[in-house]
């Protein structure tokens, strides 16, 4: 179980790593490909709209499109970020299977009690120190 709950961590923490670094490089290109595409994109598009509909209506069109664009990108990027709150219960799950309900006193009459004890609290202050 003490294995388990050691592999749970580090996959957890290197997927994390991952996660983030992905979910923040889609939130950038989202506001990048917004940008870009309304300084590149915006005059052509408005030009060629402005023959078949009026100048104001082109431009709803051309920056509703721009809009929708960027919030899914930016919408992808933040639940990317957030998945990992789900990812936790789990391993708070076989923490208390592994120590008991009491935390640590009930494992701590074992050497690996102790030493799975003395773990999981290193996360867990590790982990809120980072934040």
């Amino acid at each position: 179980m003490l294995r388990q709950l050691v592999s749970l961590v580090l996959k957890r923490e290197v997927a994390e790593l991952k996660r983030r670094s992905a979910g923040g490089i889609l939130m950038f290109a989202g506001v990048l490909l917004a940008l870009l595409a309304s300084l590149c994109g915006l005059a052509g598009f408005y030009l060629w709209l402005t023959t078949r509909m009026t100048p104001w209506e082109a431009a709803l069109v051309v920056a509703a499109l721009l809009l929708f664009l960027g919030l899914i990108l930016i919408l992808t990027g933040r639940s990317m970020i957030r998945r990992q709150r789900a990812r936790n219960d789990e391993i708070e799950a076989l923490t208390q299977a592994l120590l008991g309900k009491s935390g640590a006193a009930s494992g701590s009459n074992t050497p690996l009690g102790s030493v799975a004890a003395a773990a999981v609290i290193g996360l867990i202050i590790g982990r809120n120190m980072h934040r």
